[in-house]
């Protein structure tokens, strides 16, 4: 774990609303009137003025806005109504109005400070920084031992990346306080954004000086020339760390990261060892050291051994851990080994409450194992727990129409359409996906209607020109269209011996039979051959195309392969087409 530095936006929380307090000791409860004011329009002023801000005290800001509006009717030189006016219309976000009242006050009343911090506020709000700015910097003039106000500076000018006029800033206030360390770590981090790292490690060293027990510091200079590949002077300062502080958490996190880089794994793995094993560090902790190998590819591909026994041993050490079993389901995922990873994932959802991203890869492997079942069942669940998750809605509608519960994956697609949050990749998604499942109920109207939506946004979308030219060419409609649009699929890809056995079957249906059988071969020497619905068409074709013989040996050899079509018996039987 490293230390961050300066927080910024602890900063701009500060610039933003640091002056709360400030602003509540001075609130106007009886404001200055002039004395060009007669005596009873200055009482009926004052008056007004306190019932305004009675009703902005019970959250009556409209009428409390009304009311110092009438005030400045009755006296309209009253920089205490124009300041509250301005705070009003900032609350209801009505930035322009805001800074042109804010400023009102600010000149009719330039010395009082918290109208300019009021409206250097509403500039940075507004990202006007420029203007904050000049009045920050005309702030500083008269109250320079208020260190608030470089602070905002500093920030300002981080904000507009001129990060030397920042250091300036905080090389001001170090100055007048001393050295700090939220201050130091900024400057450090300015340092680097301008590529000065001398200065970056010299604010470290600084630090190192003023507190040289505090272990920490060496472990920030150790990671600075670790990522500057300066090893040993990296070892120093670990070194240093350890003898100040041997069982440092810190520390041992960080040189697991400084051994990585080194390249040097067995001692990563031996200190990754000792991080599972010491009971005092988070479980938390230790899954971020995972974390890191699981997502690094080359460290995984090359000691996935050692991850694998690391991982055991952290499931092993907590075993009532979930992330201990969805790390390994993950290392599984990656090492390919799908149905062990199944397993694990089925346990998580089992036995822990399992989030979206779990179930999502326990349905993702029932649909890659192309195991329905499955998939019908724990889909059911998953929408149960997550109703508002479309991609549940659609692996269900899947699993509906692949089991041939046509109406249920209409209904549950059409559900699932409505999460999907205006989310186009998936509406289309659902759209192919109604377009199979109305197809597959003998709907073509509708299954043609979300087919030609997917179309029209996806035209070259080679799963949907597939299925629906092919859908087409069985019911023996559009066949020249579906000819044109399933052509797109093999120049596309013409190695892929689904959508050649396609394009072959339209041309069969378009009695071009001599074109079908040279398609319909390629699409057996590109891997149909193992396919019996592919041999079958193999069959027809040669029929055709005038070789009855050798169809009647691949109508056979479908039947052979487990093709129980009546058509293809009746086709034997009789030895020829109907």
């Amino acid at each position: 774990m490293r230390i961050k530095g300066f927080v910024w936006a602890v900063v701009l929380l500060s610039l933003l609303f640091g002056s709360c307090a400030g602003n509540k000791k001075i609130t106007h409860t009886q404001p200055e009137a002039k004395k060009s004011l007669n005596k009873a329009d200055e009482q009926k002023y004052y008056y007004v003025f306190l019932e305004a801000n009675r009703k902005k005290v019970l959250g009556d800001i409209n009428g409390a806005l009304a009311l110092y509006y009438q005030c400045l009717e009755l006296h309209p030189n009253s920089d205490a109504s124009m300041s509250e006016i301005a705070k009003i219309n900032e609350i209801t976000q009505n930035y322009d109005v805001a800074i042109k009242y804010a400023k009102n006050a600010v000149e009719l009343n330039s010395e009082n400070k918290w109208y300019q911090l009021n409206l250097a506020k509403l500039y940075i709000i507004t990202k006007d920084y420029e203007n904050a700015i000049v009045i920050y910097k005309n702030l500083l003039k008269k109250y320079e031992d208020n260190i608030e106000i470089p602070y905002n500076l500093a920030v300002l000018y981080n904000q507009m990346k001129e990060y030397k006029k920042a250091i300036e800033f905080y090389d001001y206030i170090e100055n007048k306080k001393g050295v700090n360390e939220n201050l130091t770590m900024a400057k450090q981090q300015l340092y680097l954004k301008i590529g000065n790292k001398t200065k970056a490690y010299n604010e470290i060293n600084k630090l190192i000086k003023h507190y040289p027990n505090d272990s920490r510091y060496y472990g920030i200079l150790a990671e600075m020339y670790t990522n500057d590949n300066l090893f040993l002077k990296a070892e120093e300062n670990y070194k240093k760390l350890f003898e100040l502080d041997s069982t440092s958490q810190l520390g041992q996190f960080s040189i697991i990261d400084f051994y990585r880089k080194k390249m040097d794994y067995d001692n990563a793995f031996v200190t990754i060892d000792k991080v599972i094993n010491n009971k005092e560090i988070a479980f938390e902790q230790k899954v971020l050291i995972f974390v890191s190998l699981l997502n690094n590819r080359s460290e995984f591909e090359i000691y996935n051994l050692q991850i694998e026994e690391k991982l055991l041993k952290l499931k092993q050490l907590y075993p009532n851990e979930k992330d201990s079993y969805t790390l390994y389901a993950d290392f599984l995922i990656k090492k390919n080994k799908i149905k062990d990873a199944q397993l694990v994932i089925e346990h998580i959802v089992d036995n822990y409450s399992g989030n979206v991203v779990v179930w999502e890869q326990l349905l993702s492997i029932y649909s890659f194992e192309n195991n329905m079942d499955d998939l019908y069942l724990r889909s059911k669940t998953a929408i149960d727990s997550f109703p508002e998750h479309a991609m549940f809605y659609l692996f269900r509608g899947i699993a509906s129409n692949r089991l041939d519960k046509h109406e249920e994956a209409i209904s549950v697609l059409k559900k699932g359409l409505k999460q999907t949050d205006n989310n186009p990749k998936l509406e289309l998604d659902f759209y192919t996906n109604l377009g199979d499942a109305y197809n597959s109920n003998g709907n073509y109207k509708q299954s043609d209607y979300y087919f030609q939506l997917v179309l029209k946004q996806q035209p070259n979308n080679l799963y949907v020109i597939n299925n629906y030219s092919y859908y087409l060419s069985l019911r023996e409609e559009k066949l020249e269209y579906a000819e044109s649009i399933s052509r797109k699929t093999v120049e596309a890809e013409p190695d892929n011996n689904t959508y050649l056995d396609t394009y072959a079957w339209i041309l069969f249906k378009l009695e071009r039979y001599q074109d079908a059988l040279y398609y319909i071969k390629k699409a057996i020497e590109k891997g149909g051959v193992d396919s019996n619905v592919v041999v079958e068409h193999y069959g027809d074709i040669l029929f055709k195309a005038g070789n009855k013989e050798k169809a009647l040996e691949m109508w056979k050899l479908s039947k052979e392969m487990g093709n129980t079509s009546k058509d293809l018996i009746k086709k034997i039987e009789i030895k020829s087409l109907k």
